[in-house]
């Protein structure tokens, strides 16, 4: 019943997937609301596009590691569909809901980039502003200082 232990361990990794998938939408709306508030740290929306990305590195190695293990098994599973049934039409489940949760978390990274854009968008004009005003005063600041000399003719005492 070797062969069983196999399907099995297809279904297994795509439940595996499917944990993953939900844990990532989590993070997914971490990062919006981290995204969507102006108090938030460069350092919390790094620390969450951390998670992030070794959720995705596990993903991957699921899905490299599903499609080896399905290749080695697909013949058997074309030929004997009886035995197998119960967990194929488990795994045909498990597959709907991992494409599901694919594309809500797809979905949420999207929104998240044109979240992203906005922000760094605002942080860029205030950014601009701040350099404006301090552009402004640093002008202002040279103009009252060269008034202010000495050999200004204007502040030369002429009746010597």
């Amino acid at each position: 019943m070797e062969n069983m232990d196999y399907v099995v361990m297809l279904r297994e990794s795509l439940e595996k997937k499917a944990d993953i998938l939900r844990v990532l939408t989590i993070r997914n709306k971490e990062q919006a609301a981290i995204l969507q508030d102006p108090n938030s740290s460069p350092d919390d929306l790094e620390k969450n596009m951390n998670m992030k990305s070794e959720l995705i590195d596990r993903i991957i190695m699921l899905d490299n590691g599903f499609e080896q293990l399905f290749n080695r098994v697909k013949a058997i599973l074309d030929e004997d569909r009886e035995t197998y049934a119960d967990e194929i039409r488990l795994m045909q489940d498990l597959i709907r809901e991992v494409t599901d949760l694919t594309a809500d978390v797809e979905a949420s990274e999207y929104r998240n980039r044109e979240y992203a854009k906005t922000r760094f968008a605002n942080i860029k004009k205030e950014i601009r502003e701040v350099k404006k005003s301090n552009d402004v005063v640093t002008s202002y600041y040279k103009n009252m200082m060269s008034h202010n000399k000495v050999e200004d003719p204007a502040f030369l005492d002429k009746k010597k």
